[in-house]
Order: structure tokens, then C-alpha cells, then sequence
């Protein structure tokens, strides 16, 4: 009897990080509408979350890398440099140093965003993943600025230390992880 379990029961590690970056996205959203004010603690863990979301969809980008052509690695590119330059905007943050805080928000954000959205044309393209997927990828900055704006009724929008949108990003994250742990052809 083996106890190991297959290789279509194991979630590849990109599966694993998407995973992870949902639950990091939802955690920092629910405490943000729980704890309206802005914190600056938040700004550091919102690193974890943001890095591995980046990882996910490197994951994707593998999996239809044949497909998806120079536009799927040019916005993977972005997405990648956007994380950075918004994490660099963080770590600005956290440390104090006013200097990077322009690179939190907007800079990263907006680089962060273009990224996703050529990626998610990409991945429609590449057919590799079903189009909704594709689509929840290319808006997925979009809509969690919307859904932060959405519930600024509630919880006040921030330029930083509030991630209410973040929510967004956490459901995309939890359906990118989801296709690639259930889809054989992407592990």
C-alpha cells in the first residue's frame, strides 16, 4: 500500500504560493475593514502576499509560456517590476524614509496593473487557461482598486496601511491557485 500521494494529489508549488497569497490577501483585507485606521505593520506584511502572488502567476506563465509568446513574458515582466518597485515603496515606508513613498502608491500600483492586464490578454490568447480566469488576472489591480473605493463608505481609503481591496487580489489568487492545482496538463 503506498501512503505517498500521486503527482495529480500534490499542489505544485506555484499552486502552494497562490494558496498562501490568498489567505495573506484576505487576512490583511478582513483586519483592515476590522481595524479601519491605516497601520503601518500592514505596509510590511503586505510584502509576503504581493511576493507570492508574483510567484503564482510565474506559475502561470509557465504553464503557457509556448502560447502566450513575448506579451505573456513582457507582462509578467511588469508585474514582477510593479511588485518591486511598490515593495521597494514599502520597505520606504516601514523604514521612514519619505523619499520612496511615491513608489508605494502610485508608481508600483500603476506598473503593477499594466502588467496584469497584458498579462491577462496574454493568457486569453494563449487558451491555456479558461478566459474567465484570464479576465479575473487582467483586471485584477482594477478591481481591487474598486473594491477599495467601494467600501471607503465603510472603511476610509489610504495611500497606504489599508489593503480593504486587497480582497480582490486574495479571490484571484485563490482561483489562479485552484486551476493550477486541479489542471494535470499545468503542474
Amino acid at each position: 500500500m503506498n501512503a505517498r500521494p500521486s503527482s495529480a494529489e500534490t499542489p505544485t508549488p506555484f499552486a502552494v504560493a497562490g494558496a498562501v497569497s490568498a489567505l495573506g490577501w484576505f487576512g490583511l483585507g478582513i483586519e483592515s475593514i476590522v481595524r479601519p485606521d491605516p497601520a503601518d505593520f500592514r505596509d510590511a506584511l503586505v510584502l509576503v502576499p504581493w511576493t507570492l502572488l508574483s510567484v503564482t502567476l510565474l506559475g502561470v506563465h509557465l504553464a503557457q509560456r509556448a502560447r502566450s509568446g513575448r506579451a505573456g513574458l513582457a507582462g509578467l515582466v511588469l508585474i514582477v517590476a510593479g511588485a518591486a518597485i511598490a515593495i521597494t515603496g514599502n520597505v520606504g515606508l516601514v523604514l521612514g524614509t519619505e523619499a520612496l513613498v511615491f513608489l508605494s502608491f502610485p508608481v508600483g500600483p500603476l506598473v503593477f496593473g499594466a502588467g496584469l492586464l497584458v498579462f491577462g490578454v496574454a493568457t486569453w490568447r494563449a487558451g491555456v487557461f479558461p478566459r474567465w480566469v484570464a479576465a479575473l488576472i487582467g483586471t485584477s489591480q482594477v478591481m481591487t482598486t474598486g473594491l477599495g473605493v467601494a467600501l471607503s463608505a465603510w472603511v476610509p481609503v489610504s495611500d497606504h496601511g489599508s489593503y480593504t481591496g486587497g480582497l480582490w487580489h486574495g479571490v484571484t489568487m485563490l482561483v489562479v491557485a485552484a486551476r493550477l492545482r486541479d489542471d494535470e496538463d499545468l503542474g
